[in-house]
């Protein structure tokens, strides 16, 4: 057919290329696949959140887009580890989640995601979303961006205000505790530890004056709940 001096052909909607889908629903992956592929891009589907597997299909691909789920198979914010390397080798990436704690959320604005969308909005409302990211448009507005990273200051803040007592702690008390955690007994720590079951005792009741509580059980349960663990200790 011949097109008519005032016939305009409308430009493509985005440049050629690859966009990669990081996500283990596979309702959501089919619907963006379908979506994505009518818009004349080529999608590849990675269901697994291993960061060496992801990152190799970006080097090979060079998506224009990563669009990156937080949770996988019950893991929560898995996908959280993969923004940073994946713009590093320059693949931004665009959370889609149905997250929706705002400190976790702004975590992924500062780890380097050029937006967040919500898997509780309107499908159309996702693509919305994509279709700013892959036009190198704000995906959220400035109002929306200052109030997640605020909340992901305010938590990194006291998240830190609640590890500061584990900071006291000896290299031997946190061994210590890190075998409480594990569910060992004071004799059964004194064994692995090639030390008396006194020595143990002593290191315990330090312990428990350190962090300020009265059993062994709430040590463990703060450690849990501030997230500290032996291998993430300062000591």
């Amino acid at each position: 057919m011949t097109l008519a001096m005032n016939d305009v052909v409308p430009p493509p909607r985005y440049r050629r290329g690859v966009v990669l889908v990081v996500d283990d629903h596979d309702l959501i992956t089919h619907a963006l696949t379908h979506a994505l592929r009518s818009e004349g891009l080529e999608v590849v589907v990675c269901a697994a959140p291993d960061a060496k597997a992801v990152l190799a299909l970006a080097r090979r691909h060079r998506p224009l887009l990563a669009l990156v789920d937080l949770q996988f198979g019950g893991n929560a914010m898995e996908g959280l580890t993969l923004i940073q390397p994946l713009s590093d080798i320059g693949t931004p990436a665009l959370v889609l989640t149905g997250v929706t704690d705002p400190a976790v959320l702004g975590s992924c604005l500062e780890a380097g995601a050029v937006g967040v969308a919500s898997k509780a909005e309107s499908f159309d409302q996702l693509l919305g979303s994509i279709d700013a990211a892959l036009n190198e448009e704000p995906v959220n507005s400035v109002a929306r961006r200052e109030d997640l990273l605020r909340a992901a200051r305010e938590r990194r803040e006291e998240d830190e205000e609640r590890r500061a007592p584990f900071r006291l702690l000896s290299r031997r008390e946190c061994e210590v505790l890190d075998h409480l955690s594990s569910g060992l007994t004071a004799d059964a720590i004194a064994v692995r530890m090639y030390v008396s079951l006194a020595t143990v005792r002593t290191q315990i009741q330090s312990i428990l004056r350190k962090l300020q509580v009265n059993s062994q059980l709430a040590a463990v349960a703060i450690a849990r709940e501030c997230g500290w663990s032996l291998d993430r200790s300062d000591v």
